[in-house]
């Protein structure tokens, strides 16, 4: 297991009374208690299919905990900020604003692309002027792009994480997601037979760009963050985070693959040229990725406020290319795969915007 072991709460009356909660704990206010005095009842009416365990773990819940089953019920309560020394405290905000700029230049290169990709529809005779450049436009933003895709993660989660548990989610990630993709494009499993362009630049062993493993830890660990948000069961995260990949590409292939072939399927497919086998196969390597993050590395320590707008605006910026593009049905398909886990984690409660870094304590 990477990194110390996460507490876990004293779940019986006997642990509870030897395990007394720190003295920097949220004391429970009248609501909470009247709250936790009526949970066995609602519990029983709202959720019985996971009566009594689900009404008993709320009997024995803490003033800071994970939200835990009944989480339907109640937002989830953000754990409270420790005491931390002037060296740790001048860290965090120098991670805060290291995210900030690299955000804004990430915003910048998606922006520059969509501008760039309006004016030529808008105005096809522009072409005339950058026609000589337009390669050099095309991959300046869309490399710049990539390469920052897995840094905003690293400085996300760098104010709750340590490095060396960073450093194993972003290798693995990174190595599985690589790994695959260079069997899936020399053998065409899991994803079927498919093949990336030019426009990516220069590729490991000549096959897959340098770019992509680094999207696969990116992108896996933000839909961590979101399962994470909705389950305290090990197996529903793994399961989940591979759904929530799965629906990123649903808004990706038809911007990546028809609008503008960055990679293409020689055999064609029913979604824009797309076979089902690709999203069997983001399924079986997401959810390898996920259990490496759950089982290996012990999971996330806590969500960040961030992971909800960078997963929207990964999902976002290619709905709007394949909109640009002509494609509306896939655009309109894109943004509500992308919609569901974002709508999922609010109606828990949870600020997609402008939230807090929330400590998690996993139960299993």
């Amino acid at each position: 297991m990477v990194g110390s072991q996460t507490h876990r709460v004293p779940r019986s009356s006997e642990e509870r009374q030897n395990h007394p909660p720190a003295t920097s704990s949220i004391e429970e206010s009248g609501g909470r208690r009247l709250l936790n005095a009526l949970a066995p009842f609602a519990c029983l009416v709202l959720l019985p299919a996971r009566a009594p365990q689900g009404c008993k773990a709320v009997e024995q819940k803490p003033a800071v905990s994970w939200p835990g089953p009944l989480f339907l019920m109640q937002p989830p309560v953000e754990a409270p900020s420790p005491v931390l020394s002037l060296p740790a405290r001048r860290a965090r905000a120098w991670h805060e604003r290291a995210f900030q700029i690299v955000l804004w230049v990430f915003v910048g290169t998606m922006a520059f692309s969509v501008a760039g990709t309006l004016l030529l529809k808008l105005v096809p005779a522009a072409m005339g002027i950058f026609g000589p450049y337009y390669a050099n436009l095309v991959k300046a933003p869309t490399w710049t792009y990539m390469a920052l895709l897995p840094v905003l993660p690293l400085l996300a989660y760098a104010r709750t994480h340590s490095w060396p548990i960073l450093a194993f989610f972003a290798i693995w990630g990174s190595l599985v997601g690589g790994m695959s993709e260079l069997v899936g494009t020399t053998t065409g499993w899991p994803f079927g037979p498919y093949s990336y362009t030019t426009w990516l630049g220069p590729k490991i062993l000549g096959h897959v760009p340098y770019f992509i493993p680094g999207s696969w830890f990116a992108m896996s660990l933000l839909s961590l963050d979101l399962a994470s948000r909705l389950s305290d069961r090990r197996w529903e995260r793994i399961a989940m985070t591979a759904v929530f990949m799965l629906l990123w590409d649903v808004s990706l292939d038809p911007a990546m693959n028809k609008a503008f072939p960055f990679w293409n399927y020689p055999e064609g497919g029913f979604y824009y040229g797309m076979p089902a086998s690709n999203w069997a196969g983001w399924l079986i390597v997401s959810a390898v990725i996920a259990w490496g993050y759950e089982v290996i590395g012990g999971g996330l320590r806590a969500t960040s406020r961030h992971a909800p707008l960078l997963y929207a605006l990964n999902g976002l910026f290619p709905v709007v290319i394949a909109l640009l593009y002509g494609l509306a049905f896939g655009a309109v398909v894109g943004a509500l795969a992308l919609a569901l886990p974002l709508l999922a984690v609010a109606a828990r409660g949870e600020r997609l915007l402008g939230g807090q870094d929330r400590v998690l304590v996993p139960l299993a």
